[in-house]
């Protein structure tokens, strides 16, 4: 292990602690106490927040702020880091904004300028494209913050335009096409239930209300959605299909090879056939077979709808 990887890995050792000394050093490194001395003297150049306590032992503490000690980066993962928030870029809506901007503008001011003008051409050359919705979403940070920490919340939410009330503790958030959804479980119905974040208009914590483990909620998500009367599909589809599922589909939804197609195969329960009839009405001619019949007649029905409406167009 050379000087620099070193110092990388003593950083992440001392940012633990709340005190160390210098044969902690020396036995967990392989160091003399006086390359230990030097060490601890590059870290303090570094901008580690630790102090030394006279005594013969060495002993130094650490600042309650240390968790905000620098960490030494390669400049492959500098560009990775890069990369993460240019893909961040693309949402209109994003937890933690103002300290991804902040965090940039830190990297900026101590990058080499070769590096720099690296990241500038990798702006220019890496378009990521990204639906990208109006819809204001001003709480994705207290969910997130509010999942770790296992808080229950009164939540109003917009639903057909009308506020609902519901207590509940918030286990996931997920991002799909642009637009934040959040799983969270109704207390009071005892079930799990999506809501997209942007219809979310206030939370409140609820403090009377014991929460429950997130290992114990994270367990309910595998099987929450499914209806005891759901329907299970099958539809085989072209390569041509195959492409429209990698570009957009769902957790209730699978794909396997077949010798010259794929199989679409999951489940939709009974209030979803619309949902799932337009969804597979988008495959149009790429679809070889559709199973139960019923979903079958539900796409030809939308299909005939829209025939229809075209006819009576001018």
């Amino acid at each position: 292990m050379n000087k620099s990887e070193r110092l990388n890995d003593m950083l992440q050792f001392i940012n633990g602690k709340k005190t160390f000394n210098l044969k902690d050093l020396m036995e967990k490194y392989n160091i003399s106490r006086s390359t230990a001395i030097r060490d601890v003297q590059s870290l303090e150049l570094l901008g580690m927040p630790i102090y030394a306590e006279q005594g013969r032992n060495g002993k130094y503490l650490v600042l309650d702020n240390r968790i905000l000690s620098p960490i030494i980066f390669t400049v492959d993962e500098m560009y990775a880091i890069y990369f993460a928030m240019l893909t961040l870029k693309g949402y209109k809506a994003k937890p933690f904004e103002y300290e991804i901007s902040k965090l940039e503008d830190k990297f900026k001011q101590v990058l080499p300028s070769q590096v720099k003008d690296n990241i500038e051409k990798m702006k220019e050359l890496i378009n990521l494209e990204m639906t990208n919705h109006s819809n204001f979403n001003p709480y994705l940070k207290d969910l997130i913050q509010g999942i770790i920490d296992e808080k229950i919340y009164q939540v109003t939410y917009l639903k057909n335009k009308e506020k609902i009330q519901i207590i509940g503790q918030f286990i996931k958030i997920n991002s799909k096409f642009g637009q934040w959804y959040s799983k969270i479980y109704n207390v009071d119905k005892q079930k799990v239930q999506n809501l997209r974040c942007d219809k979310i208009v206030s939370l409140e914590v609820v403090e009377d209300k014991n929460s429950m483990k997130l290992e114990y909620l994270l367990s309910l998500l595998e099987n929450y959605h499914k209806q005891d009367i759901a329907i299970q599909f099958s539809v085989v589809v072209t390569d041509r299909g195959k492409d429209l599922f990698d570009k957009e589909h769902y957790p209730s939804m699978s794909i396997q090879k077949t010798d010259d197609n794929y199989i679409v195969s999951g489940y939709y329960n009974l209030d979803e056939v619309d949902f799932i009839s337009e969804y597979f009405l988008r495959y149009g001619k790429s679809i070889v077979s559709i199973s139960p019949i019923t979903l079958k007649a539900s796409i030809q029905n939308k299909l005939h709808k829209i025939i229809t409406h075209l006819n009576k167009m001018n």
